[in-house]
């Protein structure tokens, strides 16, 4: 069957490269729908959606955009930017997209993650880029976006047989991804989105897991690691998860608050309360990560440190910094439009990584600070134990059937 590829460029002065990536695609068997987002010049094919509808779709006109370009720049894209994204989601909207495939240099590649960071999740999305991977595509300009990235290799000032080549790879990448994406396809079973780190910290989340399917539903593990925090927000948000079970928050946010690599970012612990679903919320370990080829900076060169693998490893916090982490989270969670029950353990986890790096000091900072932070209308339960328990399960669940049954 055939789908429907949208392609986004700047085709004033990548025109050459975005007509040979059409070609393949359509040699494919599939339709390609091509966005200009140039404002140089006039491209060397008419596509479907040109630069001036772009530029009326972000508030202004092609012509005012071309004579303030040479002074400011950036907000010449930031307005192209912003009509390609509305554009895109009509699109989509509409049901013209199975898949997106964008790219450039650094301008392309800027506008290219605004449109992606704004489709839904699962929708294929390729951005075919010369600075991909680089240090300046932080976490937040990927945002929780499923993207895909291919280094543009050799892709300036035209056609080449290095460029070629990556074209038809992007070409079979997208066309490939496009065909086994169903947007309207049911979902068997209602999903409860958890959190976890692994299994030698969160030894709890077999028992867990498996009844929360003897319930009867479908359970999606995210690795709470930074980035996929991040999609698990954004997960949230594109009403993908029915409730929310969010076990490994703490850890990230203690890497928000002392710059570890494994934030999720400033608005992680939101999307479900936004949303109004239900959520659990746990407080797993109070620890961040550093790069483990880098040295710590000088304010951290006294905490005791580990290595879990060749690019990072877990470093312990204060308590002061465990004690913000509690306000935090009380503040989000505080915020809620949808039923919250939090469970604190008294002690952290006997085993693993956490376990050699997190004293009681630590954890009794977040649950005091949390505790004199949170509002009464949360409903908040200090466990007598440690996570690993069999009893913690049971509270879990237990609580997991009071919301549900009140939700229904």
């Amino acid at each position: 069957m055939a789908k429907t590829i949208v392609m986004i460029g700047t085709l004033d002065t990548k025109g050459d490269q975005f007509a040979y990536l059409k070609k393949l695609i359509e040699e494919r068997g599939h339709r390609v729908i091509t966005m200009d987002v140039g404002v140089l010049g006039e491209p060397p094919f008419v596509p479907a959606i040109g630069s001036a509808e772009v530029a009326r779709a972000g508030g202004t006109s092609l012509e005012e955009l071309r004579a303030s370009r040479e002074h400011e720049p950036t907000a010449v894209m930031d307005r192209m930017a912003q009509g390609a994204v509305r554009l895109a989601k009509k699109l989509y909207d509409n049901g013209e997209m199975d898949g997106v495939v964008a790219g450039g240099g650094s301008m392309g590649t800027a506008l290219a993650l605004d449109v992606m960071r704004n489709l839904p999740l699962g929708l294929p999305k390729l951005v075919v880029s010369t600075i991909a991977y680089s240090i300046a595509i932080l976490p937040d300009v990927i945002g929780g976006s499923d993207v895909m990235m291919l280094p543009w290799i050799a892709g300036l000032w035209g056609l080449n047989s290095i460029a070629e080549r990556t074209l038809r790879i992007a070409a079979g990448a997208i066309t490939g991804a496009a065909e086994g994406y169903e947007k309207d396809r049911a979902i068997g079973k209602k999903t409860v989105g958890v959190t976890a780190v692994g299994g030698s910290v969160q030894g709890y989340m077999g028992g867990l897991k498996r009844g929360l399917e003897e319930r009867g539903y479908e359970v999606a593990v995210f690795h709470g690691t930074g980035m996929s925090g991040r999609v698990y927000e954004k997960a949230i948000a594109d009403g993908l998860i029915v409730a929310s079970v969010d076990m490994a928050v703490g850890g990230e946010l203690t890497n928000y608050v002392a710059g570890g690599v494994c934030s999720a970012g400033a608005d992680r612990l939101e999307a479900a309360g936004a949303a109004g679903i239900p959520q659990i919320v746990s407080a797993d370990r109070f620890i961040f990560h550093w790069w483990s080829s880098m040295p710590l900076p000088e304010k951290y060169r006294d905490r005791q440190r580990s290595l879990h693998n060749s690019m990072f490893g877990p470093v312990r916090c204060s308590s002061e910094e465990a004690a913000t982490v509690g306000e935090l989270m009380a503040e989000k969670l505080n915020r809620s439009h949808g039923p919250v029950a939090v469970v604190i353990p008294k002690q952290p986890p006997a085993h693993g990584d956490a376990g050699g790096i997190m004293k009681p000091e630590q954890w009794q900072a977040f649950r005091e600070r949390f505790l004199a932070k949170a509002s009464p209308s949360l409903k908040v339960l200090v466990y007598d134990g440690r996570p690993e328990e069999p009893g913690f399960v049971e509270v879990l669940l237990g609580l997991f059937d009071e919301m549900m049954q009140d939700r229904a």
